[in-house]
């Protein structure tokens, strides 16, 4: 009996040393990776390039991410929470651009709890590029920010380069 209640005052102090972090109630956000696969879409047989952007995140209240029902009324507007500005590299220097459909888009709610707590972790979020509508070797860099459902926006955060439709001709 006494070595139960040792474990037990043990396993409580060893609780108490672990701290929830203190992040702020706007989410803050650092670029992680991006990386590219050229793929073969199953519908129309075209090539295309899948990137992954992954950014690393940390929210105060747990609040980034979207319900379902939140996100049905984010569609009906346009309100993305994951938001991206595309840039292209033109002799030599990067030019934002407006694509035909934005590459921002919705991400569902991150937190795994019912109550509002800190969170953080790791978020890819991933963007097709058919190579009939890329120009070849396109040079493409990102800024990324998101957006809790709060609407509090984080800080901005920017990729590295990368190449698009690198399949070239025989």
């Amino acid at each position: 009996m006494g070595r139960i209640i040792t474990f037990l005052c043990f396993a409580l102090s060893l609780s108490s040393c672990f701290k929830e972090p203190d992040f702020a109630l706007t989410p803050v956000i650092n670029f992680d990776s991006i990386s590219s696969q050229i793929r073969l879409d199953q519908d129309g047989g075209l090539t295309k390039d899948s990137v992954v952007v992954t950014v690393y995140f940390e929210d105060g209240d747990g609040d980034l991410g979207y319900s379902e029902i939140q996100k049905e009324e984010a569609v009906t507007s346009d309100n993305f929470n994951y938001l991206i500005k595309p840039f292209r590299k033109q002799n030599g220097v990067f030019k934002e651009f407006q694509p035909l459909i934005p590459y921002s888009g919705y991400f569902p709610s991150l937190s795994l709890e019912s109550k509002p707590g800190p969170i953080e972790g790791y978020l890819s979020y991933s963007i097709d590029f058919f190579h009939a509508f890329t120009p070849k070797f396109d040079t493409l860099k990102f800024e990324i920010q998101l957006k809790d459902s709060s609407g509090n926006l984080s800080n901005s955060t920017e990729t590295e380069e990368i190449v698009l439709n690198r399949i070239s001709a025989l």
